[in-house]
């Protein structure tokens, strides 16, 4: 049923309702609780404002939810949580729906379904799948449930996720639907649920995420039980030869601080088998168009510049940090 799925051509989308609150419509309450004025970014806190936006609810830095820049110690990864979270959902993606794929269209059948197992790439979890497909419009919903399973930008995730979408012959878009599912790093030591929608597209011939994805979800820290809102975040992840260019855009909302636009004008550059970035530059706007922006100098350290009255020109400029 899955080739047949894949090898319909149609344009439409279906999509499970999102969660409700923050992470999309219904009349649930949002499980974010943290702050939703802008953020007031001073000289004093626009390192954590910088780093907690960047990383996003990044599984290996416990700062994110729960700041405490003054001598913590440098975490597991440097890569942003949208990126590991669209890598994990990616790679079950691939792994449920097999490739090649036959490019002729199967004759239409109403209505299939299909059950089954498949294991993620370390072979320790694994994703049991329900979906429901119509073979004559390439539609399908259904569920994935997680058990365990590794993603390949680092993270495990566990319990069911909705998804939904359209398979046509040459891609297929998926959304993925969080209502309270666990995820940890066992090497950040970070626990988290998380609730909201995850947006992408896949080339149907190579199975590897192509365009935009667009990310509205929630973290909620198991410990400390502080938030952090990704609001229609969008990633754009390019994967070359041995590397990766990494994009964010979007409004953030962290739990302490409010909200701040996010812009990437330079990608963050990753190298094959680096945690850390090793080029790239960030802005985060908040209040009063004042400003913090991030630029990598290596995979070890960046350069902090601050403009604390929003005139555009950087009071503080060229701090040098360490991740």
């Amino acid at each position: 049923m899955l080739r047949k799925i894949a090898a319909s051509m149609v344009v439409l989308l279906a999509g499970l309702p999102a969660c409700g609150g923050g992470g999309g419509g219904g009349s649930s309450p949002s499980p974010y609780t943290g702050l939703t004025t802008p953020a007031v970014i001073t000289t004093s806190n626009a390192d954590n404002i910088a780093r907690q936006a960047f990383q996003g609810g990044d599984l290996g830095a416990s700062t994110t939810l729960a700041p405490a820049r003054s001598g913590d110690t440098p975490k597991a990864t440097g890569k942003p949580m949208a990126l590991t979270l669209v890598r994990l959902l990616s790679g079950a993606a691939s792994a449920v729906f097999p490739i090649p794929v036959p490019t002729a269209v199967r004759a239409p059948q109403p209505r299939s379904t299909e059950t089954g197992t498949r294991f993620d790439r370390q072979g320790i979890g694994w994703v049991d799948y329900t979906l429901n497909g119509n073979d004559q419009t390439g539609q399908f919903t259904g569920t994935f449930v997680f058990t365990n399973f590794h993603g390949d930008g680092g993270g495990v995730i566990n319990g069911p996720v909705g998804v939904s979408g359209t398979a046509t012959q040459y891609s297929i878009q998926f959304l993925f639907d969080f209502r309270s599912v666990h995820i940890v790093d066992p090497a950040g030591g970070e626990d988290v649920t998380a609730f909201g929608t995850v947006n992408m597209t896949m080339d149907m011939n190579t199975m590897t995420v192509s365009g935009a994805v667009t990310l509205d979800m929630i973290f909620v820290d198991n410990s400390t039980h502080k938030t952090l809102w990704l609001s229609n975040v969008t990633l754009v992840d390019i994967l070359g030869t041995g590397t990766s260019e990494v994009t964010l855009s979007g409004r953030i909302y962290l739990h302490d601080f409010g909200y701040v636009d996010m812009a990437t004008p330079a990608p963050f550059l990753y190298l094959a088998g680096n945690s850390y970035p090793s080029g790239g530059q960030f802005v985060a706007t908040g209040k009063d168009n004042n400003k913090v922006r991030l630029t990598v100098v290596d995979s070890t350290q960046y350069l902090l510049d601050v403009d604390t009255n929003g005139d555009n020109i950087w009071e503080l400029t060229a701090v040098v940090m360490y991740w």
